[in-house]
């Protein structure tokens, strides 16, 4: 669907910008554009967009699979591998993370690094990782779940049950991911999904009144003063998930929405943000490569105007992803695809034997 890729393009560089913000702020350079009210932080918002476009996506391959087994394998090597890779390139960036193994292993695993429910994984974006995989996974205990209920709506049962336990228990550790309100917002994306399949079009009036509240609300709940919920800890310790499902999530819903369930652009309409889609899971993983890189090396680009600066970074982050993409990425997925095809047709000459 080329509006869902043209918003993950949005999602990945709202991110990229955002993070080039707080490698300013990290360093003590201020610029105009992190000096605007609250604003800045609504970069971060990419990652509940990308949550919800998940929880569409997600769904609808769920009821194209035709069992549970290859629904997970296709989920596992699409994520893990560029993940794996991504992961441990950034050891190259900081060394530092080697002095601790077991956090590197879990992490490749997609589990919480142990100790406190705040700890991110070695590689920083991979907190969001850290609730896809529970996502999946109920979902394919939804799909095993024998009863006439739509998967949909399976989905959201077990997801508020989950919930509903991880809220009574104050998010302890596995709740803290498993039960985590900020799994309402892969919710959304099942809803929309279901909508989806319904057969529900908005005319584009529509679709761009949805898009611009969207937008309105995010930009009001910055400037009303809720401009931390971008900070990770606070979801992975669940002390600000409902907040932000509030606040960052909602909204999220209302622009995945719009893009979702408006009526087809014209054919080969932006074919660059199409593409960028298509390289967003390589932008997010790499990015952050380039923002620690910058980070310890700092004194090289203490003489550029810090504006022009963010846009370097941008275009950098961009430029590191795609290379990723195209290097990495597209030939991973070529490599598991034909040993999975390899792999079924001797499975399939077993059984005819």
């Amino acid at each position: 669907m080329i509006t869902v890729q043209w918003l993950r393009a949005v999602a990945a560089l709202s991110v990229v910008w955002f993070h080039s913000l707080c490698l300013l702020h990290y360093v003590g350079v201020n610029s105009f554009q992190g000096g605007v009210y609250a604003l800045a932080s609504i970069g971060a918002v990419g990652v509940d967009v990308f949550f919800v476009i998940s929880g569409f996506i997600v769904t609808l391959a769920g009821l194209r699979a035709q069992s549970i087994r290859p629904f997970l394998t296709d989920r596992f090597f699409r994520i893990w591998p560029l993940y794996v890779v991504a992961t441990v390139s950034y050891l190259a960036v900081r060394p530092d993370a080697l002095s601790q193994p077991l956090d590197i292993l879990l992490s490749l695993f997609f589990i919480q690094p142990l100790g406190s429910t705040d700890n991110s994984p070695t590689l920083p974006p991979g907190w969001t990782l850290l609730f896809e995989m529970p996502f999946y996974c109920v979902l394919a205990f939804a799909m095993a779940w024998r009863t006439p209920r739509a998967l949909q709506e399976r989905v959201a049962i077990l997801l508020g049950v989950l919930v509903t336990v991880g809220s009574a228990y104050a998010w302890v550790r596995p709740l803290n991911v498993w039960g985590n309100p900020i799994a309402l917002e892969f919710l959304l994306g099942v809803g929309i999904a279901h909508a989806w399949l319904k057969g529900v079009r908005l005319p584009r009036w529509l679709a761009i009144f949805l898009f611009s509240a969207g937008v309105y609300f995010l930009a009001d709940s910055a400037i009303s003063g809720n401009d931390d919920l971008w900070r990770s800890e606070r979801v992975l310790d669940g002390s600000q998930s409902w907040i932000r499902f509030g606040e960052w999530g909602i909204p999220a819903g209302l622009i995945v929405a719009s893009a979702c369930l408006r009526s087809p652009p014209p054919e080969g309409s932006g074919r660059a943000f199409t593409y960028l889609g298509g390289a967003s899971y390589s932008i997010y993983l790499f990015h952050i490569h380039l923002m620690d890189w910058v980070s310890a090396h700092f004194n090289y680009f203490v003489e550029i105007n810090p504006d022009l600066l963010v846009f370097g970074l941008v275009a950098g982050s961009v430029c590191l992803g795609i290379t990723a993409h195209v290097a990495l990425e597209k030939p991973l997925s070529k490599v598991i695809g034909r040993y999975r095809y390899r792999a079924n047709s001797r499975s399939d000459s077993r059984i005819t034997r």
